[in-house]
Formats: C-alpha cells, sequence, structure tokens
C-alpha cells in the first residue's frame, strides 16, 4: 500500500484551492485540513473566514503555521486524506520566523531549515503505515512567473518557494495547474530530459 501525494499549483484566486477540496472530497475516510496562514490583518482573517466556511464540518481542521514536520503523524494518524493549504504560507512563516536577514549565509541557513522541514514531511507520509492508504494534498501558489522582484526579500522568498514547490511536485504522484479556473494535469504533461 502506497500513500499519495498529490501537488496543486496555480495563480492567486485561480481556483486551486477548490480544485484540491474536490479531490480530497471525492476520496474515501476521514478528512484533515492542515491550514498554514496567520491572521495578521482583516484581509487575511476574511481569506481565513471564506476557507472556514467552504470546510464546515467536514473536516478535521488543524491551524499549524510553522510546525507541520512535528505534527504531520498526528494528523495521518486521525485522518485518512489531508489537505494543506499552502505550502506558500508555510514556507513564509518559516522564512520570517526567526526575524531580518543579516547576511547570504544566513539566507541559505534558512533555506536549509525550509528544504529540510519539507522534506520531513515528505518522508512522513511516505513511510507512514496505517490500515488503509492516506493521500496528502498540497496546495501551493506558482509565483516565479512574473518579473524579477525588485526588493531582496521579494526575490529570496520567490527562490526559496520556487524550490519548495520543485521539491513537492517531483514527490507528487499527480501534480495539477489551474489557471482562471481551469485545471490541467501537468504531470501527465511533463517531458523528461532523463532519457
Amino acid at each position: 500500500m502506497k500513500n499519495r501525494i498529490i501537488f496543486c499549483t496555480g495563480g492567486a484566486r485561480s481556483g486551486k484551492s477548490e480544485f484540491a477540496e474536490t479531490i480530497a472530497l471525492s476520496k474515501e475516510g476521514q478528512k484533515g485540513y492542515i491550514a498554514t496562514g496567520r491572521a495578521y490583518d482583516e484581509e487575511m482573517k476574511h481569506r481565513i473566514h471564506l476557507h472556514q466556511e467552504r470546510r464546515k464540518m467536514i473536516w478535521n481542521n488543524y491551524e499549524i503555521p510553522c510546525t507541520v514536520s512535528a505534527e504531520i503523524l498526528k494528523v495521518l494518524d486521525e485522518c485518512s486524506v489531508v489537505l494543506v493549504d499552502c505550502l506558500t504560507m508555510w514556507t513564509t512563516n518559516l522564512l520570517l520566523q526567526d526575524g531580518e536577514f543579516t547576511s547570504q549565509e544566513d539566507v541559505n541557513q534558512r533555506e536549509r531549515v525550509i528544504l529540510s522541514e519539507v522534506e520531513t514531511v515528505l518522508n512522513v507520509i511516505r513511510s507512514y503505515r496505517g490500515d488503509n492508504e492516506k493521500t496528502v494534498i498540497f496546495v501551493t501558489n506558482e509565483i516565479g512567473l512574473g518579473i524579477v522582484p525588485e526588493n531582496q526579500l521579494a526575490r529570496i522568498f520567490r527562490d526559496i518557494m520556487g524550490r519548495v514547490n520543485r521539491l513537492v511536485a517531483a514527490e507528487a504522484d499527480e501534480a495539477y495547474m489551474t489557471i482562471s479556473g481551469m485545471t490541467i494535469d501537468i504531470k501527465a504533461l511533463e517531458v523528461s530530459n532523463h532519457g
């Protein structure tokens, strides 16, 4: 029995979260929702409220802004289908949790920590052995399609986020991209340069 990882990406307000929720709801078993967002202002509180309204009572809800690697095992014990929404907020939280950067080595160290956290979560999912197959769906933003940002923090975040997305997409059994409410299967369209 192999646990499944599904990767859902797209731009802001593209419909990727709704698509990921549709996949989750089509699967058998208890649903779990790992919300990584933090409500820093009224607009973010409103966004979180809209997501909670969509989930209603169908889901076990877990508010985990940073410590996904420490808590994923508990969630897998309680749920058969887990939706992590989203990798972008989780990466943001990990990037900023220790304050400002003092050097390039500081940036490099934080990137290593973030990638290690993501790898730990993927390893736990793949190695988890329970009574039934688990499906974990990751939602993320595709943020690397625009111009190079002017400010340093935005460039650092864009680069790290790109590496996080590549790491999870490479491990995923299925990968989808939603654009303007329309979703394509990007694993099916993947071109290999490995022969």
